[in-house]
């Protein structure tokens, strides 16, 4: 009988042991300048010999752990991705350890980001939801609290209209801390007392900060003449959020229909949301655009020809409560990879790349701003334009990645 058991206790090891694999991650910063919290995003599908679904990791530099964390980004409660960020030297290269687990269950890191989205409730307990789909023609815009999702880093917060606008609405702060969770977009005269941060900026018509727009030939349009509209919270952290915004059956220029999905990634410790666009098949170019408004009277900015259009005003935040808010000045930008764009051109609202994807089924672009009363910040057009090479610069830069 003990000898049984003992084959038996064999047995279940080996299979423990098939169920778990460590990989050795190869992280080199190739880059003049050192980066901090840059994303090493792996693949699991991309793993050779990974024949389990992993549901737990841990990874390790130098035998110390470094908080990390799995996603699901397609909804079928399997993870399609770890993610850890990297603080590597100009020119170092570190090697992690990464240990895949089918058993477990994630350890929980301290939260460095945060995303929700809530209903606007008659009973207002404004109860949390994950995903979110209606017909076109629906408008429940004012039947969710804070009009869609919001997410946030320490440095920056963000939500998107859950609208024919689905612009990008920006959330300024005076330190670097999550505050939305308490705010919820919508700062009190208390709040704002005791130094937390409030949204920054008044779109009107324009694009705002890097909304992505149709674009009819002439001018930005919205998503107006859609089937289904949708957005779902992908990730909420720790060290990441991923929006998903859903537009499917959209009536473009020219006629054509396209269906089409935006990632919108947000890292801890970046100011910075990259934009991921994928459509379901190749459509024509030149039908989207994206760019950044002029911000007030005497707003100053620019497109250029390398991919960055930015700009620096000042203007009230909030039209409906100018005695809290007064007019603040930010500084926004978006840079768009030069292979994607088609055309450059500046409206009586904003500056302005159209995009240029044809017969490509995604592009990727990426959208940023600084709020003036951020402590450790930027304080004027100058300061801020001339931060935006160096920005450029890191983002065609990422760290190499190999996994042995």
């Amino acid at each position: 009988m003990k000898k049984i058991l003992f084959l038996s206790a064999v047995a279940v090891s080996l299979i423990a042991g098939a169920q778990e694999r460590t990989v050795e991650v190869t992280v080199s910063n190739r880059w003049k300048h050192s980066k901090m919290d840059e994303p090493v995003v792996l693949k699991l599908s991309e793993l050779k010999k990974l024949k389990f679904d992993v549901n737990s990791a841990v990874v390790t530099l130098n035998g110390q752990e470094v908080p990390c964390q799995l996603d699901d980004m397609d909804g079928d409660s399997h993870a399609d991705e770890l993610v850890f960020l990297a603080d590597v030297a100009a020119g170092e290269t570190l090697k992690y350890n990464v240990t895949l687990s089918a058993s477990g269950r994630q350890k929980d890191y301290a939260a460095r980001v945060y995303a929700d989205m809530m209903l606007d409730d008659k009973k207002a307990k404004h109860p949390f939801i994950t995903c979110i789909e209606t017909p076109g023609s629906s408008y429940i815009y004012s039947d969710l609290y804070h009009h869609g999702a919001a997410f946030e880093s320490e440095l920056t917060g963000y939500r998107i209209y859950f609208d024919k606008r689905q612009n990008i609405d920006l959330y300024g702060k005076c330190v670097r801390r999550l505050e939305l969770a308490e705010t919820c977009f919508y700062t009190t005269a208390a709040q704002k007392a005791a130094g937390y941060g409030n949204d920054v900026l008044w779109a009107g018509n324009s694009v705002g900060c890097g909304t992505l727009k149709l674009w009819d030939g002439n001018k930005p349009t919205d998503f107006e003449k859609l089937k289904t509209r949708g957005q779902r919270i992908v990730a909420a952290g720790p060290l990441r959020t991923v929006v998903e915004v859903k537009d499917m059956g959209v009536e473009v220029s020219g006629g054509d229909v396209v269906n089409m999905k935006q990632y919108y990634v947000l890292y801890a410790g970046h100011r910075e949301c990259e934009v991921n666009v994928v459509l379901d098949a190749p459509a024509k170019g030149n039908i989207f655009c994206t760019g950044v408004q002029k911000v007030g009277k005497s707003a100053e900015g620019m497109t250029r020809n390398d991919g960055v259009a930015a700009s620096w005003g000042c203007d009230y935040p909030d039209m409906g409560n100018k005695d809290l808010f007064p007019p603040e000045a930010v500084g926004l930008a978006v840079y768009v990879p030069t292979e994607y764009i088609g055309r450059q051109l500046t409206d009586e609202l904003n500056y302005l790349y159209v995009i240029d994807n044809a017969g490509g089924t995604s592009f990727k672009y990426y959208v940023t701003f600084c709020a003036d009363k951020e402590k450790e910040g930027f304080h004027s057009a100058n300061e801020w334009f001339s931060s935006l090479d160096l920005w450029k610069e890191m983002l065609q830069n990422p760290v190499d990645i190999k996994v042995k």
